[in-house]
């Protein structure tokens, strides 16, 4: 007899106990597909999407007066301003009429924002709502990727203009050109004709999607500060768009036609409509963010974490394997590595490659060339970069914040055992270097036994 256990264990081991290496190309999208769907289910129902998109609600509703002023004043030196308020009215189409009476509050509180009346203070403080709402954005997009690193106040200021003004202007002069082009006479009289005139019905029908998809790509794209592929980017806004039309439809057919919430909030119904559809809208947008992120790294996923995490061994041996590559590469004089061939070559998600990356970095061992990409060049000669060293500093890194030692329970026999494990490392590892490596020599100058060697690196 099926129940929701055996149902589950079915479905996990169909999804993730399969080997991929030898299954048909189809089976296996279809099990990555699969894979994705689990892991940003997981994540919805642990609630990490759900905090972070009401957290931007919050966020939303104290700046959306202010980043809108902002808004109409750079667009009104375009020439642009009008389409703003329809691109609002849009927004909240599937909030029907009480959507309307929104936006004509909104637009209302716009109006009285006057730079003479607010002064220097006054507009400092809008500007900085404005600055704050994007560090949220970037916040939660950078959680998904697993990002510590934010952009400079610099970057995040250029982007601003570049996402929340030259991107719009740019959607509105193609949609400008694409509509005088059609009004043209000779192609006037080619939209009366039947297959041009259904084809340009359909064409209508499927462009505002295609619009808000290529938006979702272009954000998932530039907000994350890190590199996002376009496929992924677009993987990820494809579903969002389907979803955010989906639910746009179910919001206007069931939730406002509802006369429960008029009777149960009166005057305060049109605000939280508003709310929820803003909480529909981010948790859509951060869903599209989480799905690009598996996607890129699909190759990485566990169902029980979302992305596999690396074991103590495993960092240890990355980090010395990422050394190699770097001073292999300088002595040999070839290109040297950045962190997408290094993510490529260790077969690795590129944050996993950046966390341990950033440790040799703090340590003293890497450092980043000018270059653009920037590439991997080592800071000390192979000779005196000691496999212990590395080691200790990522174990460091590791275990930073952790209990201290002295204060777990201790016996005796088991602190010896651990003692000699220690003891025994320390020998084999004590004196063998990276140039060892390089040579060849996995057992360096100490006595004893050997470490096992790293795989021979390929051309970056």
């Amino acid at each position: 007899m099926l129940n929701a256990v055996s149902i589950y264990g079915r479905l996990r081991a169909l999804l993730w106990e399969e080997p991929l290496e030898e299954a048909p190309l189809w089976r296996v999208g279809l099990i990555e597909a699969g894979r994705i769907v689990w892991v940003v289910a997981r994540d919805l129902i642990d609630g990490r999407l759900n905090l972070r998109a009401m957290s931007l609600v919050y966020t939303t509703l104290l700046s959306l007066v202010p980043a809108l002023a902002i808004g109409f004043a750079i667009f009104r030196a375009f020439g642009f301003d009008s389409y703003l308020e329809s691109m609002l009215v849009e927004f909240l189409g599937p909030l029907g009429e009480q959507g309307k009476e929104i936006t004509q509050r909104v637009m209302e509180f716009v109006g009285r924002v006057n730079a003479n009346v607010l002064g220097t203070v006054g507009f400092a403080f809008l500007l900085y709502t404005v600055i704050s709402m994007v560090n949220k954005i970037e916040e939660a997009f950078n959680s998904i990727w697993h990002v510590t690193a934010s952009r400079s106040l610099t970057r995040q200021f250029t982007e601003i203009i570049g996402m929340g003004v030259l991107g719009p202007i740019v959607v509105l002069t193609a949609i400008g050109i694409m509509a005088s082009t059609l009004s043209h006479s000779f192609l006037g009289g080619l939209a009366e004709a039947e297959p041009f005139r259904f084809l340009i019905a359909q064409t209508s029908r499927i462009v505002p999607y295609a619009v808000l998809i290529g938006m979702f790509a272009f954000i998932y794209m530039m907000i994350p500060n890190t590199r996002v592929t376009w496929s992924a980017a677009l993987v990820g806004a494809s579903v969002a768009g389907v979803v955010w039309g989906a639910t746009g439809w179910a919001f206007a057919t069931f939730v406002v036609k509802s006369a429960q919430y008029v009777a149960i909030y009166s005057a305060f119904a049109s605000l939280v409509v508003f709310m929820i559809w803003l909480y529909a809208a981010w948790l859509i947008l951060l869903a599209g963010c989480a799905i690009s992120f598996y996607f890129q790294n699909r190759r990485h996923l566990s169902p029980a974490i979302g992305l596999a995490l690396l074991t103590t061994r495993q960092r240890d041996r990355i980090a010395i394997h990422m050394l190699l590559l770097v001073h292999e590469a300088f002595e040999k004089g070839q290109t040297p590595w950045t962190d997408e061939t290094v993510s490529n070559r260790l077969h690795l998600p590129l944050e996993a490659v950046n966390r341990i990356e950033a440790v040799l970095l703090e340590a003293g061992l890497l450092t980043h060339s000018n270059d653009r990409p920037s590439r991997l060049i080592p800071c000390r000669p192979a000779e005196l970069v000691r496999i212990a060293d590395v080691i200790e500093a990522v174990r460091l890194h590791t275990e930073t914040g952790g209990i201290p030692d002295r204060s777990l329970a201790h016996e005796a026999r088991i602190d010896t055992l651990f003692t000699r494990l220690s003891e025994a490392e320390a020998a084999i590892l004590d004196g063998t270097t990276i140039a060892d490596l390089l040579r060849g020599n996995a057992e360096g100058p100490a006595e004893g036994g050997a470490i096992a060697a790293a795989a021979p690196a390929s051309k970056p």
